[in-house]
């Protein structure tokens, strides 16, 4: 009897840890992970054991939440909800809990998926440091998602430090991605890209990489953001085959990704494929049922559809898109589908439909601008402040087990750590950094313009080629602003900023200078090259038909070119601008260049 005791005590550690092995092997090698669950699930049952049974069902439901059917996942999990509460395994309800968030959060629910988890926090700090990630994790992303960013980002940083616990490279991947996520939202790119390049190089250590292509749609992400499209492409470029990858990264995060493709394929106008890889992304999204993707679909459909010149179904998409919002409060979504709309409306001559989306796009951009340094700042002091607070309850647990008066000294830094949370809550929302993208045209600020053109001229330098600096000035434009008002002239500006954009290579960049004033940088061509196709822009300028019967408006231009007129960006600038000023004073509607 005794050798069968303890070859069955021997069997059911076995099952522990397979079943441990199982759950931690879920974004790492969620195949894996399945065939154990399946084993274990098997093997217990024949034991009898409805316990470890039951662990064993939450990975094979934590697998179907993410590759298969999300209603039977969901169905499963509040099940092994009821039977851990019958049973008081308070580990358990944890993972059941963890899944029915992670479905509410996909499904838009965001307040149900932040409150199944919210009441095991105090729990999770003698949690294992797997399920301290997942859930802490979990709590960060519904956080964000409600449009709480700063105590989202405490919770990323909880789910950090227990994934550094843990030193798994793939819950760290997880983490350090959704960290950038969140701040990509808030508009904070540096500090996003800095999460996202760590979650890469914790990709570069996993056995499989499982998570790769996540971190890029992430990555990517950001880079369309600041306009660095080409970066963006060779991001995703990786991937782009999903055969591969879908069954390991499950169908939300593969249909994430074909949006993020999608979205890149459109930045480079190629609508064909931009559409192909929406058509997979779009049905994959609606069948998991995650409200963020779709949402992101229906955007980049918008663009799609006007780069294609349909107006009307560039509209309706956009709308689709803006009806989600209320379901999601990320908020990049929130400020890129008014400009959108405001952008179709005007193109399809609805101007008063235009203002309201356009106003709708300041409101937001104006809440969250200037915010990127104060969210930083911030980001270290919730750090800072969390691991004081830690450290200081952590010492009270050690005083603890000498007498029964650190008892009370541990429930006074409790109530300590609770109050900082609650000062950390009232903080104020975080608003964004100013942007290097100027808000009325999208093109760069000359914030941007100052550091860029050093580096696109360092460049130059080293490779030998040429590179000209145009300076743009609206002819009359005060005449406009006085005689149509001012929003018909930010329109003009619009239309300008636009027919740059459209007409300039990837390697060069536009920017509004100030006021009335644009800037072009083009790299790798001469000043008479320059001057062509700046005398080109010029005609299509004046051939637009623009709102209020405005047409025939013109510009004039100057052109300086590296290295014949400077070596630095001052120099160039000082030229362009007086062969500007020279061509204002012959008469305007023309481009001169310097030294002329």
């Amino acid at each position: 009897m005794k050798h069968l005791s303890t070859a069955k005590a021997t069997e059911l550690a076995e099952l522990d840890r397979l079943n441990a092995e199982a759950w931690h092997s879920q974004y790492g090698d969620p195949l894996h992970g399945r065939e154990l669950a399946e084993q274990v699930r098997l093997r217990a049952r024949a034991l009898g054991d409805a316990r470890r049974e039951a662990f064993a069902r939450l990975t094979l439901a934590s697998y179907q939440m993410r590759h298969g059917d999300r209603a039977l996942a969901e169905a499963e999990f509040h099940a092994l909800k009821r039977q851990f509460e019958q049973s008081g395994d308070l580990l358990g309800q944890m993972r059941a809990s963890f899944g029915i968030s992670a479905l509410y959060g996909r499904a838009g629910r965001v307040e149900e998926s932040y409150a199944e988890l919210i009441c095991y926090l105090a729990d999770l700090n003698d949690a294992d440091p797997v399920d301290a990630t997942m859930i802490f994790n979990a709590l960060g992303a519904s956080s964000v998602d409600a449009g709480q960013l700063d105590e989202g980002m405490r919770h990323y940083y909880r789910a950090l430090r227990a994934a550094r616990q843990l030193d798994s490279p793939d819950h760290l991947a997880l983490v350090l991605s959704n960290l950038g996520d969140a701040q990509h939202g808030a508009g904070n790119y540096e500090d996003a890209i800095r999460f996202l390049v760590e979650a890469d190089s914790m990709v570069a250590r996993s056995r499989l990489a499982a998570l790769a292509p996540m971190v890029a749609s992430n990555l990517a992400m950001c880079q369309l953001a600041i306009g660095a499209h080409e970066a963006a492409y060779e991001t995703i470029s990786p991937y782009l085959d999903m055969n591969a990858h879908t069954v390991r990264i499950g169908r939300s995060d593969a249909a994430f990704f074909q949006a993020i493709a999608a979205h890149t394929f459109a930045a480079h106008s190629d609508w064909q494929q931009a559409r192909a890889m929406l058509d997979k992304s779009l049905q994959s999204a609606e069948q998991s049922g995650d409200v963020k993707v779709v949402t992101h679909c229906f955007w980049v459909l918008g663009l799609v559809e006007r780069g294609c010149g349909h107006l009307e179904e560039a509209l309706a998409a956009l709308r689709e898109a803006q009806n989600r919002l209320d379901q999601q409060h990320d908020p990049y979504y929130q400020i890129q589908i008014p400009r959108e709309l405001a952008r179709t409306h005007a193109a399809l001559g609805q101007w008063h439909e235009a203002y309201i989306a356009m106003e709708r796009y300041q409101q937001y951009y104006q809440r969250i601008q200037g915010s990127a340094a104060r969210a930083r700042t911030q980001m270290t002091q919730i750090q800072s402040e969390l691991s004081e607070a830690e450290r200081e309850r952590d010492f009270a647990r050690v005083k603890q087990a000498e007498a029964e008066r650190a008892r009370a000294e541990l429930e006074m830094l409790n109530r300590e750590l609770a109050a900082k949370v609650v000062e950390i809550e009232r903080l104020q929302e975080q608003l964004r950094e100013q942007a290097i993208r100027d808000p009325l045209t999208d093109l760069y600020n000359r914030r941007y313009l100052q550091q860029a053109l050093a580096s696109e001229l360092q460049l130059a330098e080293r490779r030998h080629y040429p590179l000209c600096v145009v300076l743009i000035d609206l002819d009359h434009f005060k005449s406009v602003n006085d005689r149509h008002g001012h929003p018909v002239g930010d329109q003009v500006l619009i239309e300008l900023a636009n027919l740059l954009r459209a007409n300039i290579r990837g390697s060069d960049f536009a920017c509004r200078f100030g006021g009335e004033e644009f800037c072009l940088v083009l790299s790798d061509i001469g000043q008479e090259l320059a001057l062509t196709r700046t005398q080109s822009l010029l005609a299509a300028f004046s051939a637009l038909q623009l709102c209020s019967g405005l047409s025939g408006q013109t510009f004039s231009a100057g052109i300086a070119q590296y290295p014949l007129h400077g070596h630095d960006a001052q120099a160039l600038l000082r030229v362009a601008d007086q062969a500007l000023y020279r061509a204002k004073a012959a008469g305007r509607n023309q481009v001169l260049l310097g030294g002329q």
